[in-house]
């Protein structure tokens, strides 16, 4: 049971992989193993921390999984041309913000870690909705309000980064911060 959440993100993995090498067309199957990559990202960390088997392998393994996840995110944004030029800059600039984290994250903790903050989860979530969007038709303003999520999710894990006196993938949230720094002064 302890190795559930890993093999979770196993089947993530594979199953993002299939998705961003097999798929040409956005079909109704496309849709379905999308889904059940996604739901695996809902499920996997919260069953580790019920079996109390979080570990550093698993935190990381499970960044690289939502990146390949990602992956065919923008791979669907590109291939059916919903990114106008400016639309696809600031997505960029986005993701290369939140890139940023993790290399602060090495240098100040000397450990590699992405924080899976609770907006981030949010805009996972929310993030997770453009293939139905794109194959239902209604990706046009949806686009510019994840992109909008995501940029502050992407600032906010920067300052988490910065903020963070000891390594902590889970940290909540800046709120959470502030109020557990406060509670250490007193």
């Amino acid at each position: 049971m302890k190795n559930l959440p890993n093999i979770l993100t196993v089947i993530r993995t594979v199953l993002a992989l299939i998705l961003l090498f097999f798929f040409k067309e956005m079909t109704v199957l496309y849709i379905v193993i999308f889904s059940v990559a996604m739901f695996t990202d809902l499920i996997d960390g919260t069953i580790a921390r019920k079996l109390g088997c979080e570990s550093y392998f698993g935190a990381v393994f499970d960044s690289i999984a939502d990146l390949l996840l990602d992956l065919n995110i923008i791979k669907l944004v590109i291939t059916h041309r919903v990114l106008t030029k400016k639309l696809a800059l600031w997505m960029t600039v986005a993701l290369g913000i939140g890139i940023i984290s993790p290399i602060i994250n090495l240098i100040k903790h000397k450990k590699f870690f992405f924080i899976h903050s609770i907006p981030c989860k949010i805009v996972a979530g929310i993030v997770s909705v453009i293939p139905f969007a794109i194959y239902f038709g209604f990706i046009d303003t949806y686009l510019i309000f994840a992109l909008a999520l995501l940029t502050v999710a992407m600032i906010e894990i920067v300052i988490m980064s910065i903020m963070l006196k000891n390594p902590d993938p889970d940290a909540k949230s800046i709120y959470h911060l502030i109020k557990e720094n406060k509670a250490l002064e007193t």
